[in-house]
């Protein structure tokens, strides 16, 4: 039998590398100097062992995605999305699926000629997100027609509608009722559809409005069970027929944590309404933030696309887009770069051939577990006060997450937060690539995406 690896070397434990630490610090605190607190609810430590570890139920293991049957697939698959809006050319659509894109998110209005639009476009071999820019009732229900025009067998339409009732409270204003309503219709319309999901739990938009990752699974989860308890639809359905979207931002290790714990708790939340889903059954997607970004330098949003890519798919998740900031101008350069990311992830750094790259960290396996017992105080804590839409009716929700967007911005605008190409080594105005800046403007009712460093950009504006 082989020996093990340094065998000649005693163990050491936790306790000892800690008073190590102390020793090395010469007289610092160590807390003080070590420690750090994420989210302001999750204590980080400088360093973690298996001891961590020693009283935490294992984690699932091949968690992300239920293995092909076709030979020659690799372990690991996620779709490289691409988006597509009213005025995109078919041209335009064809070349990206022709040049690494295998997924496409449509944004439809519910009058577009998709016979024109769609041309040559197999969607038996790709994944298609339809995002509603008007009536989701009739969005779906024009794209759905098109899919039965083409004689697309049902098993073979992969997707989901980007779209929830939550949306209609956050960006219209509408009542909850108007909602339900509409839910109901557009979860009847794809029912027959086993592949395609009728409808989408947007964790995301809490990120991207400047929410942490806690608030985010906290809000999305409260989202859900007041969905369960108010809409008349069965929960398997609900559950089944729901994919899940997320936003990934610049904290790397946490938004793959986040990712993670995503999953595993919405399993943990089935069981409780009687539903086995195993892990891998669910559909996560995620996009790169808009949280993140910045006007002031735009070549330094590709880098932090990159590495937020990077998480997602260390995260697990089954569908990324890779999404251009301000893609309404964004340049044919920077959708090729976004579209480039996961083909570079797949082809060059092979993160397609291991099934879980992160898993064994003793560091993001802790996080967790953090991460899934925060959600479920904070779940506990939402309902004592009434549940999800109590809050939203209350503006408790808006609240929350204007208070955490709005300590991070200041926290960027005084220096305490470091973010490159805007408070730390700012570009020379000489090779400067900056975006024009556009007020956000916000109703009561809604939360629209903003920066961290949106306050920082509007002292320059008013500077210049």
């Amino acid at each position: 039998m082989t020996p093990k690896i340094f065998s000649e070397f005693s163990p050491s434990n936790k306790e000892a590398w800690k008073k190590q630490a102390i020793w090395d610090l010469r007289g610092k605190d160590f807390d003080e100097s070590l420690k750090s607190l994420l989210w302001d609810k999750i204590e980080i430590e400088p360093f973690y062992t298996r001891e961590d570890l020693i009283d935490l139920p294992k984690l699932p293991q091949s968690s992300f995605e239920t293995p092909s049957s076709l030979p020659g697939f690799p372990p690991r698959n996620w779709v490289n999305f691409v988006a597509a809006f009213p005025d995109t050319a078919n041209k335009e659509i064809l070349n990206f699926l022709q040049n690494g894109a295998t997924g496409l998110i449509l944004h439809l209005r519910g009058d577009e000629n998709l016979d024109e639009m769609l041309k040559g476009v197999m969607p038996e071999f790709i994944s298609i997100l339809v995002k509603p820019l008007g009536d989701p009732d009739l969005v779906l229900g024009s794209f759905m027609e098109w899919v039965r025009k083409i004689g697309l067998d049902k098993q073979n339409l992969i997707g989901a509608f980007l779209w929830s009732p939550m949306d209609m409270l956050f960006e219209e204003g509408k009542s909850w009722e108007e909602a339900l309503s509409t839910f109901r219709k557009v979860n009847a319309i794809v029912q027959d559809f086993q592949n395609f999901h009728s409808f989408t739990f947007r964790f995301g938009r809490y990120t991207d409005s400047g929410a942490t990752g806690l608030e985010e699974l906290i809000f999305g989860f409260g989202e859900i069970i007041d969905l369960i308890a108010n809409s008349g639809i069965e929960p398997e359905v609900i559950l089944r027929k729901g994919a899940f979207y997320s936003s990934v931002a610049e904290s790397h290790f946490p938004e793959i944590a986040k990712l993670k714990a995503l999953r595993f708790f919405a399993s943990d939340l089935a069981f409780q309404y009687g539903v086995i889903l195993e892990p891998a059954e669910l559909t996560v997607y995620a996009q790169t933030s808009d949280w993140s970004k910045s006007i002031l330098d735009a070549d330094t949003n590709l880098i932090g696309q990159t590495y937020e890519a990077m998480a997602a798919v260390f995260g697990g998740v089954n569908g990324l887009w890779i999404k251009p900031f301000q893609i309404e101008i964004a340049s044919d350069l920077e959708l090729r770069i976004a579209r480039n990311v996961s083909s570079i992830l797949v082809h060059e750094s092979y993160l397609d051939k291991v099934v879980d790259p992160a898993a064994g960290s003793f560091y993001l396996d802790k996080l967790i577990f953090q991460i899934m017992e925060q959600v479920r105080l904070g779940l506990q804590n939402l309902e004592e006060k009434g549940g999800w839409l109590a809050a939203f009716d209350s503006r408790e929700i808006h609240g929350i997450v204007r208070e955490s967007r709005l300590k991070i911005q200041n926290a960027v605008l005084a220096g305490q937060i470091s973010k490159i190409g805007v408070n730390k080594y700012p570009t020379d105005e000489k090779v400067k690539n900056s975006i024009m800046f556009s007020p956000i403007q916000e109703n009561e009712f809604e939360l629209k995406p903003s920066r961290a460093a949106y306050l920082v950009e509007l002292q320059n504006q008013a500077k210049a």
